[in-house]
């Protein structure tokens, strides 16, 4: 099993003083799954999970790491993950990215405190804030 090293690193010095942080985390990886691809503002998937590894799907319970990035310079994009009874949407703004290190997910719209319980994400659909946008996905799975 291969190791995947990610680094977040933010650099800022604020009324002169360094308050900049770097966070280092490990993943093992078996898959890789990258890809470049141009999005529409008509909303589409760009990434399956299902019982069995095929093109464009990771295989459930397998994700350790998943990044999405918006690599336009002036255009959001709205991601739409999804389970098989929940949904949650989030807006990447431009050069941005969106990360998850699990493959699951619990939403809820009543708006008070409930347990929370995870389940397996079914997919994720992305739309451009434009006529089209790239965007790169990158996910290691065990």
């Amino acid at each position: 099993m291969a190791t995947l090293t990610v680094t977040i690193k933010e650099e800022l010095i604020l009324n002169g003083k360094d308050v900049g942080c770097t966070n280092v985390a490990t993943y093992g990886a078996t898959e890789v799954y990258h890809r470049i691809a141009t999005i529409t503002n008509t909303e589409k998937s760009i990434l399956l999970f299902g019982a069995a590894v095929e093109g464009g799907t990771i295989k459930d319970a397998q994700l350790d790491y998943l990044r999405i990035t918006n690599l336009d310079s002036s255009a959001n994009i709205k991601l739409r993950i999804r389970n098989a009874s929940e949904e949650f949407m989030v807006q990447v703004d431009p050069l941005g990215s969106f990360i998850l290190t699990e493959d699951k997910l619990d939403a809820d719209a009543t708006g008070s405190d409930e347990t929370i319980s995870l389940a397996q994400i079914d997919s994720i659909k992305a739309v451009s804030g434009t006529s089209s946008s790239l965007i790169e996905i990158f996910a290691a799975s065990a």
